[in-house]
């Protein structure tokens, strides 16, 4: 069996599609499956030994030119400028960057059918890229994806967004589509990184994988750590260290703050990187403040620590955020309440409240008994 894996594209860091397609291709690659990638070297990518990578061009930002669109994401996160711009759906986020372009979809789609041409795979598997559901589409080749609750085209979407789209449709002889989100349903099968109580989604095309994270210590009897990570835009990282280091300073708990960019240092408690190793710390940790991404609110739960999430206003982040709060699991707060008053009463309210370590124990076991990606390699193997 070949497989060739598409994930989406982009200049932003979006870290999830790229870190599923490398757990998905390893564990395919240990059950004997013939894999390849179709991968654009964007800001993600990152090579996976062993593994052949087919050319993918980048998107631009709303299809401008791309020796603007590079500097426009870095811009916007360091000054926090998303914070004041709802997204409302997932093909708006395609729209921004990049990824519903006429110009971009037909060159994307026209990258993917030359792979798939190449490659020859017996399913194109797509994670969160449109180009490639429709290539796998017109090469008649089985398609499987990864999807979310609040991706769904029934969930949210604009018809404005399609236009680039339809008019590739028309060029290729096929039916237009109210939404790009439409595409999600020529797949075959569709792949959910959750569990069914975070995202209840009743569909026959869908199997819930829990987390892809093979290996997830136990929690530990001693728990004094803050974690932070605010991702791109929802918060500035001025603010996010500013207001974080206030509420917590000279606390008892030690406080870890990563953002992209950030200068590393540590003073009293407050320890400030670009990147921390999470997971090495998740075990020891009584509170994870984000900004609601999958990965993120994934990630807590795994380790049964309770989220405090501000997921300002985009759809995706703000559904998760409303999830984790049905269940029990942490709180919401809002931009405007992103203060170090309100940070830290929300935050003292949590851990001081041991039912939400529970849920958040409660549901992260759920994750961890799903099946992960053996889940996708069992249903590719019985095809």
């Amino acid at each position: 069996m070949r497989v060739l894996i598409v994930p989406m594209a982009a200049m932003a860091p979006t870290a999830g599609p790229s870190y599923r397609t490398r757990c998905i291709a390893r564990e395919m690659q240990k059950e004997g499956l013939v894999v390849a990638t179709c991968q654009a070297q964007d800001v993600n990518y990152k090579p996976i030994e062993d593994i052949e990578n087919y050319h993918l061009t980048v998107p631009s930002p709303m299809g401008m030119p791309s020796f603007v669109g590079t500097h426009i994401f870095p811009i916007v996160q360091k000054l926090g400028v998303n914070r004041f711009r709802s997204v409302d759906s997932f093909d708006e986020v395609l729209h921004l960057t990049g990824n519903t372009d006429y110009a971009y979809l037909k060159q994307s789609v026209e990258d993917i059918r030359k792979a798939i041409k190449a490659f020859q795979p017996d399913i194109v598997y797509s994670e969160f890229n449109i180009s490639a559901m429709l290539a796998a589409k017109l090469e008649k080749v089985t398609l499987y994806i990864s999807a979310s609750y609040p991706t769904q085209h029934k969930y949210s979407h604009n018809p404005k967004y399609a236009k680039g789209l339809n008019k590739l449709l028309r060029e290729y002889g096929l039916p237009p589509l109210t939404s790009c989100l439409e595409l999600f349903d020529f797949a075959e099968k569709k792949f959910i990184p959750s569990c069914k109580e975070l995202e209840p989604m009743q569909d026959p095309k869908v199997s819930f994988c829990g987390t892809f994270k093979s290996n997830v210590t136990a929690a530990s009897a001693v728990r004094d750590k803050v974690l932070v990570y605010m991702g791109n835009g929802t918060i500035s990282q001025r603010k996010m260290v500013k207001e974080v280091s206030r509420a917590f300073e000279n606390t008892e708990y030690q406080v870890y703050i990563a953002g992209q960019g950030l200068k590393e240092q540590s003073f009293n408690n407050i320890h400030i990187a670009p990147f921390f190793n999470f997971d090495a710390y998740l075990p020891e940790s009584v509170l994870f403040i984000n900004h609601g991404g999958q990965n993120s609110i994934a990630d807590g739960l795994l380790y049964g620590v309770p989220l405090l999430v501000c997921a300002g206003k985009v759809f995706e982040r703000k559904y998760n955020a409303q999830s984790v709060v049905k269940v029990g699991a942490g709180e919401e707060l809002s931009v405007a309440d992103f203060t170090s008053e309100e940070i830290k009463r929300v935050a003292l309210q949590i851990i001081n409240n041991t039912e939400y370590q529970r849920n958040a124990s409660r549901i992260g076991q759920e994750l961890r008994t799903l099946g992960g990606v053996s889940v996708i390699v069992s249903n590719i193997q019985i095809k």
